[in-house]
């Protein structure tokens, strides 16, 4: 009976941790993911009017995206990997289809602001890439974090 009741903590615990996980990631990654996109407005030289609600969508998008790899935290190495690589891909390919859509402003950017520019892009590449690992890290700790008290307690064994 004791044993359901520590499996059912657990799980438990493990849903509450995929879910703060991914609130983390998403509130981390997609505002510095604004942060940037704000440099990179700026940059170009395009006056672009960045709404509160836009900042929201953006970091509930990125909360959404980090949903696999913050589930598969807990799991095998290789599930785990997974997880973390299916978040990167869809962040990833979501980033460049949106920060392309305007490909003609970055030509037409001045050519002392473009090793900035370039910069930027890697910044935000870098950003995307922590995004699962973050959704990871966080989810294992919050998951884990009181694992001790689900153990068995141990009995001591009897003196010789």
């Amino acid at each position: 009976m004791q044993e359901v009741r520590v499996r059912e903590r657990r799980l438990g615990r493990t849903v509450w941790a995929t879910a703060a996980a991914a609130l983390t990631a998403g509130l981390v990654v997609g505002l510095g993911a604004r942060l940037l996109m704000r440099a990179i407005v700026l940059a170009i030289g395009v006056d672009s009017g960045f709404s509160l609600a836009g900042t929201v969508a953006i970091v509930v998008t990125f909360a959404v995206l980090a949903v696999p790899a913050a589930a598969t935290a807990t799991a095998r190495p290789a599930l785990r990997r997974g997880g973390r690589w299916a978040t990167t891909a869809v962040t990833g390919w979501l980033a460049v289809s949106t920060g392309f859509g305007d490909p003609k402003s970055l030509l037409l950017a001045d050519e002392e602001w473009l090793p900035l520019l370039a910069a930027l892009t890697v910044a935000f590449a870098v950003l995307v890439a922590a995004h699962g690992w973050l959704a990871q890290w966080t989810a294992r700790r919050l998951a884990l974090a009181d694992d001790s008290r689900d153990s068995p307690p141990v009995t001591p064994r009897p003196q010789q």
